[in-house]
């Protein structure tokens, strides 16, 4: 039997938990015309499982009578979108938009659609293409899911999709969006006065699944396919986790791999190599896009064991306290901090702590010189 885990990204994982009741939520909504969940705002840290959950929730809604649009935001986010709605169309109708005119599909392949009569030229607009095309739907009963994965800034071709979509909705057409992205990103959205049908939309934020559910999966798992791997081990492996969706993949995959080792270093052995993905992974993503300062702010985190005090981070760096506000806010807003109670800070993601002494070493630097 292949390894049920799958830690790469982009792909919806074979072993898929904790977001049921979302993917559930959104797909009821769909006959549900009063359901907030039509449109859906989907947010969370690099590995959280958002683009595994748009891969679910595009599976599941393997329906004839339902017209998925993933889209992953570029610059052409506007003929990505168009080009897969006119694929999906049957033959028997394409032949009715004839104002749709040089679309270039996914797979490179141009289409251009002409007209013996010359179109006004409002017919070229992005709104008007998408509304032939949806006219074509309704009349056939279909409904329209757009699927927006790792949304991006709001770039003007974002505005010109989300403000037509707007118009979709208000005009009565069956059509849903759930968006998905970083929190920063999204905030930075919703923050845009253009774009504020979204501040109405539900938002999700996606977090860590609980231990138990980790647990009661790696014993699914591991139980019945010939291990050798105790209970006391996969409990470890699960609590080693913290619930985090990328870590429950690496950590599966690699214990996979050795689920018939008896060595007494088996789960040492799997969380180097997990530990090992995560850094370059994910880790290095984050420090990498930090300033300086934030650099600063987060080794001085590092120096303490769980939860950091504001004020003790101040001294450490010998900043004063709007300095302190300032970064702090910043690094909460990006998704790498989190408040911890009155005054106190913690990583968001798991082994934070561990990466930065194994940075700072590396870099040879103490606190404040990064």
């Amino acid at each position: 039997m292949k390894n049920p885990f799958n830690p790469s990204f982009g792909k919806r994982p074979e072993r898929f938990i904790g977001r049921e009741d979302i993917t559930r939520s959104i797909i009821s909504s769909i006959d549900d015309i009063n359901s907030p969940w039509r449109t859906t705002l989907v947010t969370g840290v690099r590995g959280s499982g958002k683009t595994a959950l748009l891969s679910n929730i595009r599976i599941k809604l393997d329906n004839p009578d339902i017209i998925t649009v993933y889209i992953v935001p570029n610059e052409a986010i506007l003929d990505s979108t168009l080009s897969q709605l006119y694929r999906q169309l049957p033959n028997s109708v394409s032949s009715a938009l004839p104002a749709l005119k040089g679309i270039s599909l996914n797979a490179g392949i141009s289409v251009e659609l002409k007209s013996d009569k010359k179109s006004p030229e409002f017919t070229e607009s992005f709104s008007y293409r998408i509304m032939e095309m949806m006219d074509v739907y309704m009349k056939q009963g279909k409904h329209v899911v757009f699927l927006i994965d790792e949304t991006q800034k709001h770039t003007e071709n974002m505005r010109i999709f989300i403000n037509t979509y707007q118009d979709l909705v208000m005009r009565e057409y069956s059509v849903s969006m759930v968006m998905a992205g970083l929190p920063s990103v999204v905030s930075n959205i919703l923050n845009d006065d253009i774009l504020s049908f979204l501040r109405r939309a539900k938002q999700v934020e996606l977090e860590n699944v609980e231990l138990i559910t980790v647990e009661h999966e790696f014993k699914k798992v591991f139980m019945n396919h010939d291990s050798h791997l105790t209970a006391e081990v996969i409990l470890s492996a699960a609590k080693a986790t913290y619930g985090y969706p990328y870590l429950f993949q690496l950590v599966g995959y690699n214990l996979w791999e050795e689920k018939q080792s008896s060595s007494d270093s088996i789960l040492e052995d799997v969380l180097i190599k997990a530990k090992a993905e995560l850094f370059r992974n994910v880790h290095k993503l984050i420090f990498t896009g930090l300033s300086n300062s934030d650099k600063d702010f987060i080794f001085a985190m590092a120096e303490d064991n769980n939860t950091s005090s504001v004020a003790d981070i101040g001294k450490r760096i010998s900043k004063k306290k709007n300095h302190i506000s300032l970064y702090r806010e910043r690094l909460i807003s990006a998704g790498v901090i989190k408040p911890c109670g009155y005054g106190m800070v913690c990583f968001v993601y798991p082994y934070m702590k561990e990466y930065l002494m194994q940075k700072k070493y590396e870099l040879g630097f103490d606190t404040g010189q990064v």
